[in-house]
């Protein structure tokens, strides 16, 4: 067991543990992990449910001829054992698949072969193809680098810096099975709430915003059932460190959407069933509670003049829903709720008008050492501070020596330290994530830059989303004198996509409406793409081996072309 300074009364508590990994966390959230035992779950007659394959839960309803899955996890190889729990009770085929939402959606190959898209129902909200194949292009590189961050891809399986859980679910990749994507699109949509009868099973489909605006609460009015991505048995992830922006209003307002259809068996996405009406009611009602009570609050403290720093030590919860068991910070944190929604409301400025032109970082770093008496004098502070379980702090000044010299060697050691200890103590497997990332790229472990966007993520985004992936690598020196068009014939998705540079900044060209000549016209497939955007194959090589075709211009202006934008590999040299 671990110890840590209680910083309000001083006294050593007890709060860290070692799991069956050899991770040592916060003993809750250890703990938590029994709720990820693997298992088949009977909910009522006909519902089931498997709980810890991945990231989040899998529902199999008995239809007449059939059964209908909701959701197909996060690969083939999830959706298959999934499968394998649910043969345990029905050898009847699958005649239907609802989506909850877009992001547990890449299994579903593991029940519809290719061809037999049709013969399947796929239903959904009618954003979540939209959603899956286009989402945030211009972000991948970041998004995804932060969501392997906050899964712990980064982290090794067994050991100290292992996770015990992700909060949500027990883990988001099986190493020893790997992930194949395996989304298919839905052939039913809807947008706004409807009752349907899938596979002789009345069904009531009512969206919901959450952490997507694609959600959908799938209502068994016979059985009592929700199932849902509303309730996630944990503190929701509002103000998300991988940068998702959330309106906590659209949740609470979910919220009462689920309320209002009095279940008697809560079945999430994530977290365990809930069994009995008076249980979902009450965990109904301490979910918004728990919501809106922060939601208020940080409007409250706006209001008072709070800045985002003030607000963090403001609201806090009421002793009721503190601890509630479906309020534990496993996941997100009350400080990450309300600097989200300060941000989402206000934005960047607080009432200082001090930091509306304050000086550079590097300035700032340089006075405060300097205030210090030099850098010797911060280290020794810092050394002080680890020693008085002041992590925190000696994390946030050490910074500000590595501002100035990243790669002071003891520097980078203080820091890791400091954030090791920070993450062996906090609740929140994404927050301990975030903090032992950081510290295997201080130790050199990691690179800061790693490229993890592959062409297997790319090559599931409709075509013009490549081009504003693109779009944004411009390096506007290098591109300040050039006006220039690109086309791209996409082969195996009989379109085109285009890209225009003009001095210094790109725009996506649609060809069907704007009047643009092109100066430039290659051929290509999604795929061949996906791999020259992600790295996977240089320029040189694309063209030498025709995974790319010139149709106008020539190799010279096609690579000029190219050379105008980061992390495009143009040649083999660049790869020694």
């Amino acid at each position: 067991m671990g110890k840590t300074k209680n910083q309000l009364s001083g006294k050593c508590e007890t709060v860290t543990k070692v799991g069956p990994k050899g991770e040592i966390a916060n003993a809750n959230l250890i703990n938590h992990s029994k709720n990820f035992t693997k298992r088949l779950v009977k909910i009522t007659d006909g519902v089931y449910q498997v709980i810890g394959v991945g990231l989040a839960n899998t529902t199999m309803i008995e239809g007449e001829n059939g059964i209908i899955i909701v959701d197909t996890g996060d690969g083939i190889e999830e959706a298959e054992e999934h499968l394998e729990e649910f043969r345990k009770i029905s050898d009847k085929p699958v005649t239907a698949i609802i989506y909850t939402h877009w992001h547990y959606t890449v299994g579903t190959r593991a029940y519809v072969p290719e061809g037999q898209e049709g013969t399947i129902e796929i239903w959904s909200h009618e954003l979540v193809d939209n959603n899956f194949t286009a989402h945030n292009a211009e972000l991948k590189l970041t998004h995804t680098k932060k969501a392997f961050t906050q899964f712990g891809l980064f982290l090794p399986a067994k050991g100290p810096d292992a996770f015990p859980n992700l909060g949500l679910g027990s883990y988001f990749i099986d190493n020893d099975k790997g992930k194949t994507r395996g989304y298919v699109k839905p052939n039913r949509t809807v947008s706004k709430a409807c009752k349907a009868k899938i596979d002789g099973i009345n069904v009531e489909l009512i969206p919901t915003i959450t952490d997507t605006n694609d959600g959908l609460i799938i209502w068994l009015p016979d059985k009592g059932v929700a199932i849902n991505n509303v309730l996630w048995g944990v503190f929701p992830n509002i103000g998300a460190l991988r940068g998702d922006t959330r309106d906590p209003k659209n949740w609470i307002n979910s919220i009462k959407e689920l309320r209002a259809l009095k279940p008697s068996h809560i079945i999430g996405v994530h977290g365990v069933p809930i069994f009995g009406s008076e249980e979902c009611e009450k965990a109904i009602e301490e979910y918004h509670d728990g919501m809106q009570f922060v939601y208020d609050q940080t409007v409250r403290g706006i209001n008072l003049g709070l800045t985002p720093e003030d607000l963090v030590e403001f609201v806090k919860l009421p002793h009721r829903l503190k601890n509630s068991p479906i309020l534990q910070p496993f996941y997100g944190e009350v400080e990450n709720f309300v600097r989200g929604t300060y941000a989402y409301l206000i934005g960047w400025y607080g009432n200082d008008t001090a930091m509306i032109h304050p000086v550079s970082k590097k300035v700032e770093a340089e006075k405060m050492i300097k205030g210090f008496g030099g850098p010797d004098k911060v280290l020794n502070e810092v050394r002080n501070a680890y020693e008085d379980d002041e992590f925190a702090w000696a994390a946030q000044l050490i910074t500000y020596v590595l501002k100035l010299d990243p790669n002071h060697k003891e520097a980078r050691q203080l820091k890791a330290l400091a954030l090791r200890k920070l993450a062996e103590t906090t609740p929140s497997s994404i927050t301990r994530n975030f903090y032992l990332t950081q510290v295997f790229e201080l130790e050199g472990k990691i690179s800061p830059k790693v490229r993890v966007v592959k062409s297997d993520n790319l090559s599931t985004l409709k075509p013009e989303a490549f081009m504003h992936f693109l779009r944004v690598k411009l390096d506007p020196v290098k591109s300040e004198k050039v006006t220039q068009v690109m086309r791209v014939i996409v082969s195996d998705s009989s379109g085109e996509i285009g890209l225009q540079v003009r001095r210094g900044l790109a725009e996506v060209v649609d060809f069907n409406r704007d009047s643009i000549v092109p100066d430039l016209t290659l051929k290509s497939t999604c795929k061949d793409i996906a791999r020259l955007l992600t790295s996977e194959i240089s320029l040189e090589d694309a063209l030498r081996l025709g995974n790319i075709t010139i149709i106008k211009g020539d190799i010279d202006r096609v690579v000029n072309f190219f050379a105008l934008f980061d992390e495009i590999i143009i040649s083999n040299n660049e790869r020694r």
